[in-house]
């Protein structure tokens, strides 16, 4: 065998072996050649997360003077943040609920000044916790609990909620039944609503609109249904206990809010 031939012989095997070492590595680390994963994981208890990774994340402030409700966006250089996607049909939903959860209004600010939203909502004098429903461009977001307070504290102590026994709510002349009955945590769970008349009209892009709330009133979510035409939300319960369950239709070109108080159990 010439010398050639062996050199070439030679850098076949040396080849070969550091192909293999490469290939046992790439398999001890468990990561498939070229290749990169990113695991997204969806939240049912969240609203309208970005759930891509961002530099930015955006902050909001709630403050309350003369019947009008303002909110201010930040990013977290301090900067006004502004740049928001249409959500059925607005770029902002903002749900104001008082601490007992008896009083609940569903509202739509508009755009006044950089990173600056405002509303005219007539509120009377308590303690009020506001969750800023928003899907911000390019940027992390989660909707989070914002107390504030109208008038004089008092300090009265809130009672806790007590579950209902009736699934039936009234609302001017509409009557609607939530089903099913029973609720529990860690089950997926489709609430269907039926009606004593009519059909619902859209409403902001949907059949109707769900919020939830924990007793505590610091988990949020907003569910919408599962089809344009049905009045099914699916959803899912964390964590046993008793919830704040709001559920908005339209009828008549009026909407109407049929409020529920349920536990769920373990």
């Amino acid at each position: 065998m010439s010398i050639i031939t062996k050199w070439v012989v030679a850098a076949v095997l040396i080849a070969g072996a550091v192909t293999g070492v490469y290939l046992m590595v790439q398999a001890a680390s468990g990561k498939p050649e070229g290749r990169n994963h990113s695991h997204q994981e969806a939240n049912p208890h969240s609203s309208h997360d970005n759930l891509n990774v961002h530099s930015k994340e955006i902050q909001a402030a709630v403050t309350f003077q003369d019947n009008r409700i303002v909110i201010r966006l930040k990013d977290n250089e301090g900067k006004p943040f502004d740049k928001l996607k249409v959500n059925h049909e607005k770029i902002m939903h903002l749900i104001v609920v008082s601490d007992d959860l008896k009083k609940y209004h569903h509202i739509h600010p508009v755009k006044t000044a950089d990173g600056t939203f405002e509303a005219e909502q007539k509120l009377s004098d308590g303690n009020y916790k506001a969750f800023v429903d928003i899907s911000p461009e390019n940027a992390e977001y989660e909707v989070k609990p914002l107390g504030f307070h109208i008038g004089t504290l008092n300090g009265v102590k809130i009672p806790s909620l007590q579950p209902e026994n009736s699934y039936k709510k009234t609302a001017g002349d509409y009557t609607a039944e939530m089903n099913p009955h029973e609720l529990k945590s860690q089950e997926p769970v489709t609430l269907a609503f039926s009606f004593n008349k009519g059909e619902p009209e859209p409403y902001l892009g949907a059949a109707g609109h769900v919020v939830i709330l924990d007793e505590k009133g610091e988990k949020y979510v907003h569910v919408h249904p599962a089809s344009e035409k049905e009045t099914k939300f699916e959803t899912q319960f964390e964590k046993p206990g008793i919830y704040k369950i709001w559920a908005e239709f339209k009828f008549e070109g009026k909407v109407h809010v049929f409020p529920y108080t349920v536990k769920v159990e373990d």
